[in-house]
């Protein structure tokens, strides 16, 4: 073979594109057939894709994520499977996760773009929900009735702060029903409280509002928003109407408390607004004048002023206002605000009694009067009303005709403060005779905490820690069925921390009110951190609830999601799960 041979054959270009063309020509009717396939193909793409778009330009996913969870309520885990997993199985009645549906027809309303603000933050939380249910208004569960929809709806509506945290359970009842009502007001809703399709698929949407109260509004929420503002006199005539003077209000308390001052109420508002330590607009530390002294002398004279009158708001005014508040079932913040003050000046005021296991400064100076009529030893001042100290009073009321109770109420008080007061030959605790050569009877020592127990005064009494835990009991169980509403204290309206209060205080542990939160740094009694170890008379502390252990693994509480005080067990996975730890009330 020669070398032209083994070269390659080479093609003109102009003999190329005659036989391309050649080709087309020949197989025209083939390629166009191709070509309206793939154009077919690209515009029902295009359609199908933005059909989710057209209601709400709300875009679609495909793609399942377990919830993510707002800081304070429950710690689920976030798991974010395969995102071609489409046609994956999941539980549609998964509190955590929902269906992008396809509803092109669907009528949603928009979610309006608000100014971000601190009480309106939530993280965005996709969910699964039933596609079916996607399109429909009819109610899904009636007011009143147990549904497996029921656990899913109050979990993510205490996600989003409609309702307090709690083990969920499967019935709509009154406080279910009025969160549903409070989310249709704030997501633009018809508010029926009716869980239909579309409450339902709003709920659980991604776009779904957090709680916020603000002007035009009206509900339940709206008037113990108002109760509050007055308590706290920062409020003249409530009418259950969030009105322009509301909103005053509003931003008044949130200025004060160094809040946001928008005027409208989230979550940071609504728990600033029932922090015992929140800045009321009453009399307070510093205050002076005539008014402040006629309540000093009523304080006196009620048992709750230990010192003189002198028009001035100190820190003996401040403690005798929150023991009054405490022995008068309000919230215990230590200001003289309308209702604090209506309730002071009424008929019906209880009087104080002070009683072991109170501390503060109205204590010292019962102490420190005690040692100057020689029925307590110096060495004993210290400010908690020890047992000793109980056994002092009993001996001044012995020698003054009083009622010998251990305990310093009105009457005991006024004797007490008096120029009459019967002096003691001795204090308490030292022999009538002591030999020369016998040793003198030590000091007690004085306490470097305060007591962690009970006992002594209102139905709790003295006893053994076995009698004081079943009067605990049985004064919690006396209150099963009584209604839950948020930030009551009774006798027949509770929340889970006044609940508690009211059951601690009715049953001789006076101690005072504390929300969730601070039921976290409570130092005064034992803590228990492993909730196997939790007994019968234990307060048990959970991520933004409290409850009373009545026996094992049950307990009495206020609970938000059955809205009532119930008794049921906490050996299950929401309480294991939430569990912060337990206090042992009495040892």
């Amino acid at each position: 073979m020669n070398k032209q041979t083994e070269q390659p054959l080479r093609t003109k270009p102009e003999n190329f594109f005659r036989k391309l063309l050649s080709g087309i020509i020949r197989y025209r009717f083939a390629l166009s057939c191709a070509a309206v396939v793939i154009l077919g193909a690209i515009v029902l793409g295009v359609v199908l894709g933005g059909r989710s778009r057209a209601a709400d330009g709300k875009p679609e996913t495909d793609s399942v994520v377990i919830s993510a969870v707002t800081p304070g309520q429950n710690d689920y885990p976030i798991r974010t499977p395969d995102p071609n997993a489409v046609n994956e199985t999941i539980d549609p009645l998964s509190p955590h996760m929902t269906i992008a549906p396809d509803y092109p027809d669907e009528t949603f309303p928009p979610i309006e773009t608000q100014a971000p603000i601190p009480d309106d933050i939530a993280t965005a939380v996709p969910v699964i929900t039933p596609a079916p249910l996607a399109n429909d208004h009819i109610t899904l569960v009636q007011y009143r009735e147990h549904s497996d929809l029921i656990p899913g709806v109050q979990e993510r509506l205490m996600i989003l702060w409609y309702m307090d945290p709690d083990e969920p359970t499967d019935y709509l009842g009154s406080a279910t029903r009025a969160a549903i009502m409070c989310f249709q007001r704030r997501n633009g809703l018809a508010v029926t409280g009716e869980l239909n399709g579309k409450t339902y698929e709003a709920i659980f949407s991604l776009g779904a509002r957090v709680y916020m109260c603000s002007n035009g509004d009206t509900g339940s929420d709206v008037q113990y928003l108002e109760e509050r503002l007055y308590e706290l006199g920062y409020l003249d005539d409530p009418d259950d109407v969030f009105d322009d003077v509301t909103e005053a209000a509003v931003k008044d308390f949130q200025q004060a408390n160094s809040l946001t001052a928008d005027g409208m109420v989230g979550k940071n508002t609504k728990e600033a607004l029932y922090n015992p330590d929140c800045v009321a607009k009453a009399y307070g530390f510093g205050d002076s004048g005539e008014k402040v002294l006629t309540y000093q002398q009523r304080l006196q004279e009620l048992g709750y002023l230990t010192t003189e009158p002198d028009g001035v708001y100190g820190n003996d005014t401040k403690m005798a206002v929150r023991r009054f508040q405490m022995q008068n079932e309000l919230i215990e913040d230590g200001y003289l605000g309308p209702v604090t003050r209506e309730k002071l000046m009424s008929d019906d005021a209880v009087g104080n009694a002070l009683s072991i296991t109170m501390s503060g400064s109205d204590v010292l100076n019962v102490q420190v009067r005690l040692s100057e009529l020689n029925y307590l030893r110096p060495s004993d001042v210290n400010s908690y009303f020890t047992s000793v100290t109980e056994e002092a009073v009993r001996l001044f009321q012995r020698n003054n005709n009083l009622l010998e109770d251990g305990k310093v109420g009105r009457n005991t008080m006024s004797v007490l403060f008096s120029e009459n007061a019967v002096r003691a030959v001795h204090p308490v605790n030292t022999p009538t005779a002591v030999p020369t050569n016998a040793p003198r009877p030590t000091a007690t020592p004085r306490p470097t905490n305060p007591p962690s127990g009970g006992g002594g005064g209102g139905n709790g009494g003295g006893g053994s820690v076995q009698q004081r835990i079943n009067t605990m009991i049985s004064v919690a169980r006396s209150k099963l069925g009584c209604r839950y509403v948020r930030g009551h204290k009774g006798p027949n309206t509770f929340d889970c921390s006044g609940f508690v209060w009211w059951v601690l205080n009715h049953s001789g542990v006076s101690i005072g009110y504390m929300t969730t939160y601070y039921w976290r740094t409570c130092q005064r009694f034992t803590r228990i951190y492993n909730i196997n170890n939790i007994k019968r008379g234990d307060v048990v502390l959970f991520n933004g609830h409290i409850a009373i252990c009545s026996n094992t693994w049950t307990i009495i509480d206020a609970s938000h999601s059955n809205g009532k005080v119930v008794e049921r067990s906490f050996n299950r996975n929401w309480f294991k799960t939430n569990f912060v730890c337990g206090f042992r009330i009495f040892k």
